[in-house]
């Protein structure tokens, strides 16, 4: 009985674009959860911040963050993509030229000890500057 109600509760998690949330789990108990960042919309020739969440289980060195799939033309201005708490703020910049797109799937992975990591998608929209 109690195998079904467990069921009960992970089958609307995954119709659900993923529970807003990623967890993995290492080795000795730990865990790295990475929370799904908002949605972005930038203007070309404009900066962005974009906060992004982490929590932790079991250990406690910094976790690397690492932006993927984004637009042509939009990059992270920030160096050194680590969290050393639960969260940071990183800046996206659009070029002058930036591709112009909408409801872009960009993603976002959080790499943690012994091979943990765990990645969320987010939508990036670029605009013309008015």
């Amino acid at each position: 009985m109690l195998r079904k109600a467990a069921l009960c509760l992970v089958i609307p998690c995954i119709a659900v674009a993923g529970c807003e949330k990623t967890t993995v789990e290492g080795p000795n108990a730990k865990k790295l959860t990475l929370v799904k960042p908002a949605d972005q919309t930038i203007k070309r020739g404009d900066t962005e911040k974009v906060s992004i969440t982490v929590k932790r289980a079991n250990f406690n060195e910094p976790v690397t963050i690492q932006f993927e799939n984004l637009p042509k033309g939009v990059t992270v201005t920030d160096d050194g993509g680590k969290i050393e708490g639960n969260e940071r703020t990183f800046v996206l910049s659009a070029s002058d030229s930036a591709d112009l797109v909408q409801n872009y799937a960009a993603s976002v992975s959080a790499k943690g000890p012994d091979g943990m990591t765990a990645t969320e998608q987010f939508r990036i929209t670029v605009r013309q500057k008015t």
